[in-house]
């Protein structure tokens, strides 16, 4: 007896999974990256953590932006395979790797001339202003390299090629942490420079992962149709027009990642002002937050790049139904991880070295803020879903409203009104559950229209 085909649910689950899992552990890289920074510096001194924690208040800011500036890259890769249009997936890489180069050189070179106005603009202690400065200018010689990654890394993702950016990622964390714990520390025969050696060794690995990601995409094995290796007048005349249309697609939600991003740092900044101690746990359960956010990364992109071959298939309808599922997901594995979080809290912390005064703060933050995990999955997972259906204008204002407005502006309130570096928990948790409502509520009024619109049979 020939066995039942799998029910539609159960196929679509499986293709999400299916790119979501080697995005996931690409971001899970990323975060891995973090987290060493903050171990090996943590070896240090807990001042060296201090000024890691503000010049990344500044540094995330910057890469967050880059990322978003280069959604269209996905979205547009993603539209163009699901129509079966291989040869415009290779014009939307060459003109996603011009674009990347262009805004890593910029936002580069504004943290290079401009790193103290732009630290005191974001309210880090006047103290931490000098030594933060440095790392900065460290970490600003990554920019163009990293965003050069990421532009291959979504079309890779797009294309559902995500393992080939998993491997490249995880090829360079080792290199990454043995260089930031020798330049930290001084090991190896190699100067001990604190936080800038980190970001130096950050650097130097960015240099590697992009030339590693762009060699993986120029050899796919159906490089020929996309037409990847294509290098004549003809293929690039079009690349400027192109990657005009990407940038002027990801202007919104590069404005509103990089708003979303300054409300975190506001609150990385408060930290500074509550004290080392405080400023050394936020940067604890800020790098297990981004621990868990590879989880709501990999669902994200995964649901995009479907929301995206849904609406080149001709069937946007469809992107409806694909989201659900991949929100589903992220619920189910954020509340599993949120429940492990809350309970073991004072032990996962005590990972990270650093004072008992310091692990026991982190410990105490990290049990309050789990729960709002979940919300932060599901706001991903809709986000992504939302740009690829075309309405990142709507999206990237719900962002702004719930991660500048409410996470930067409850966090500050609160730090004021006296409530300490509970605050910042509490801040960073309510943005999440306002994104996740407005993001909701934005995805229902898209999913009615789409319905309304659908040809009656």
């Amino acid at each position: 007896m020939t066995p039942a085909p799998p029910r539609p649910i159960r196929r679509e689950t499986a293709r999400l999974l299916g790119l979501a899992w080697p995005v996931m552990l690409t971001s899970l890289n990323w975060t891995l990256l973090q987290i060493t920074d903050v171990m090996v510096v943590g070896l240090v001194s807990t001042e060296e953590v201090a000024a890691l924690g503000a010049s990344r208040a500044l540094g995330f800011v910057g890469i967050v932006t880059g990322l978003a500036w280069l959604s269209g890259v996905l979205v547009m890769a993603a539209r163009a395979d699901g129509a079966g249009d291989l040869p415009r997936t290779g014009g939307v890489l060459r003109e996603g790797l011009v674009l990347g180069l262009l805004l890593g050189l910029a936002i580069g070179a504004l943290f290079l001339v401009a790193a103290e106005p732009l630290l005191g603009l974001i309210g880090v202690a006047v103290d931490r202003i000098d030594e933060s400065a440095r790392v900065v200018r460290a970490f600003a010689i990554a920019y163009p390299f990293q965003l050069v990654n990421v532009a291959a890394a979504f079309f890779l993702e797009a294309v559902s090629r995500p393992r080939r950016v998993t491997v490249v990622n995880l090829s360079v964390l080792p290199i990454n942490a043995v260089l930031a714990w020798a330049l930290a520390g001084g090991h190896l025969g190699l100067p001990a420079l604190g936080a800038v050696g980190a970001a130096l060794a950050t650097s130097i690995a960015s240099l590697l992962g992009a030339v590693g990601m762009v060699a993986s995409a120029l050899t796919l094995p159906r490089a020929a149709p996309r037409e990847l290796r294509r290098f004549d007048r003809a293929a690039w005349a079009s690349v400027p027009r192109g990657a005009w249309a990407l940038a002027s697609f990801g202007l919104v939600p590069a404005i509103a990642s990089g708003l979303e991003l300054a409300g975190f740092s506001i609150l990385i900044a408060l930290s500074t002002q509550l004290g080392d101690a405080a400023a050394h746990a936020f940067q604890i359960v800020f790098s297990i937050h981004n621990l868990t956010f590879s989880i709501a990364l990999g669902l994200g992109s995964a649901a995009g790049v479907r929301a995206g071959n849904a609406v080149g298939e001709g069937q946007p309808e469809a992107a409806v139904h694909r989201t659900l599922i991949a929100v589903l997901l992220a619920i189910v594995a954020l509340g599993a991880g949120a429940l492990l979080l809350a309970i073991g809290a004072r032990n996962i912390v005590l990972l990270f070295p650093a004072t008992a005064a310091v692990q026991a703060l982190a410990g105490t933050m990290l049990a309050v803020w789990a729960p709002f995990i979940i919300f932060d999955g599901v706001q991903v997972v809709l986000v992504y879903a939302l740009r690829s259906l075309g309405d990142q204008v709507a999206a990237g204002i719900n962002s702004i409203l719930a991660f500048f407005i409410v996470s930067g502006g409850l966090g500050w309130w609160l730090v004021h009104a006296g409530l300490g570096p509970m605050a910042l928990v509490w801040g960073s948790g309510a943005g999440m559950l306002a994104a996740a409502l407005l993001h909701g509520g934005r995805f229902g009024v898209i999913s009615s229209r789409l319905r309304r619109s659908r040809p009656q049979s």
